[in-house]
């Protein structure tokens, strides 16, 4: 089985790369470990120089401490960093580009207003999905 998990270093992502390393991942199986840094072009002329490469570090730290628990228990998976505004989009892509035939991604449980303004990245992964996607929370 081929499986995308997506991090962004929050709670429920960390809990969705731990279900799936307990859970989910068998011996054979290919992991991709995910992250999409945010992409500050439109606000890089507002913010101090060197920005985006700290966003993208922040990221990179990120796919790393998955990485590890990942590999602490003998799943070894190809990480992944991609930049965007809408980071649903680069996870459906890579998810279409790979044939992965499960998503696994954190759902930060947001609600009512919140999610109506922000919108949701789970949500719009679990529409556009080529595959099967798996929310924990």
């Amino acid at each position: 089985m081929k499986i995308l998990i997506t991090t962004d270093g929050s709670e429920n992502s960390t809990k969705a790369i731990n279900w799936t390393r307990e859970k989910l991942a068998r011996e054979n199986d290919q992991i991709i470990l995910m992250t999409v840094s945010q992409f500050a072009q439109d606000l890089l002329a507002e913010m101090p120089p060197g920005t985006q490469d700290k966003l993208e570090a922040i990221a990179q730290e990120t796919l790393e401490k998955g990485k590890k628990a990942l590999t602490d228990k003998g799943v070894k998976p190809e990480i992944v960093l991609e930049v965007g505004t809408v980071p649903a989009n680069n996870i459906i892509r890579k998810a279409e580009e790979e044939g992965v035939d499960m998503i696994v991604m954190g759902s930060t449980g947001l609600t009512g207003l919140k999610r109506t303004l922000l919108g949701s990245t789970a949500a719009k992964v679990v529409g556009n999905a080529p595959c099967s996607v798996c929310i924990i929370r």
